[in-house]
């Protein structure tokens, strides 16, 4: 019977699984990914598959690889926590400092997966209402430790879903806490021109978690880091499972870190687009659309619910990320910037609602 199964701890027995929305579209903005192929032969040549061994277990401590993207990200080796995709370093952290009789911090919207990992984890979960536009400053986060009193705050930077970067000096203002570890989640760092990590030095509480997913276009490899003190990355170490990137993401992921100017044309392409469809956006009445430093742009109709937007945009080919459920985010939809036709079929099909509407 199923009373008599083992129990979950109470968050869990009502818990829902992670989902993205996956409905087939023709144009598919929903994920924040590069949208455009990355197939593995860009990287990866026949001889490269008959060398990679796969009876045999991975560098467990990817040494290549770390080697590699703390050159890039200019960190030592020893700074580097690898992950199966950013949100298994996500995970370390809470599991590290999060628990029961502890608290987590998040200033939303934000990304949900903070709040989510902490209740996992049994913390108590503080939300900081900022809404839209995400107008989050140094005398807020301020104010809200000192009431708080957090263990983990978290921010990411730029935002998810709003774009807006979180500067510095803000990000400061938690990290001023004692004893308070501050997360700061630059997946969308490259798009933005900045990062936190050059601080770290002298910050010692803050950890800089960043993807392969976004700005690398290497979604599906599943390849998460994450920089900290090394006093800190020790404690990541302890807690890191054995053999958790795989023998072909490190080898891959070499090849992906080596190509610079991959990165720069991707980067350069969504930036030039981003303003173009912000601008875009902009130009259409009805459409209240905000500033983006990602690879995503946030906006609303002024008087349609984000759920009926996102049924007629996915009528006309378009699935893009209602996240009206997020907390605060209000009535909003998320759009990843793809390529330039897929950027003009959203702008088309926004287009067309909007005369339908007679608006």
């Amino acid at each position: 019977m199923i009373g008599d199964l083992p129990r979950p701890r109470e968050w869990l027995a009502g818990a829902k699984p992670y989902r993205t929305e996956s409905q087939p579209a023709e144009v598919r903005l929903q994920s924040n990914e590069w949208t455009e192929p990355t197939p593995l032969g860009r990287y990866l040549s026949p001889a490269d598959l008959e060398d990679t061994i796969l009876n045999r277990y991975p560098d467990i401590a990817a040494g290549e690889l770390r080697k590699l993207v703390a050159r890039r990200w200019g960190v030592t080796p020893d700074q580097i926590i690898l992950g199966n995709g950013s949100n298994e370093v996500l995970l370390y952290t809470f599991l590290i400092f999060g628990g029961a009789d502890r608290t987590l911090l998040v200033f939303t919207p934000t990304y949900t997966m903070y709040a989510r990992l902490g209740r996992l984890t049994g913390m108590r979960v503080r939300e900081e209402r900022v809404g839209v536009p995400y107008a989050l400053d140094a005398a807020r986060v301020r104010d809200a430790v000192a009431r708080v009193r957090p263990d983990v705050v978290c921010f990411s930077s730029p935002n998810n879903p709003t774009g807006d970067l979180v500067d510095d000096a803000t990000i400061l203002a938690a990290a001023d806490a004692p004893r308070t570890l501050v997360l700061v989640d630059e997946a969308y760092a490259e798009f933005s021109g900045h990062t936190f990590l050059p601080r770290i030095a002298e910050q010692p509480n803050v950890v800089v978690a960043r993807t392969f997913s976004k700005a690398q276009a290497a979604a599906g490899l599943r390849l998460g880091a994450l920089v900290a003190d090394r006093r800190i990355a020790a404690t990541y170490e302890a807690a890191r499972l054995p053999y958790n990137v795989g023998t072909l993401t490190q080898l891959v992921a070499t090849r992906i870190v080596a190509d610079e100017a991959g990165l720069a044309e991707r980067v350069s392409a969504v930036v030039e687009e981003r303003s173009r469809v912000e601008r875009e956006l902009r130009g259409l009445s009805a459409i209240e659309a905000f500033s983006s430093a990602a690879n995503f742009v946030l906006f609303r109709h002024r008087a349609m619910a984000a759920a009926a937007l996102h049924a007629a945009l996915l009528e006309r080919g378009v699935l893009v990320r209602d996240v009206s459920s997020w907390p605060d985010a209000g009535e909003s939809l998320r759009a990843t910037i793809g390529s330039r036709t897929e950027n003009d079929r959203l702008l088309d099909a926004l287009r067309d609602v909007l005369a339908e509407r007679g608006r």
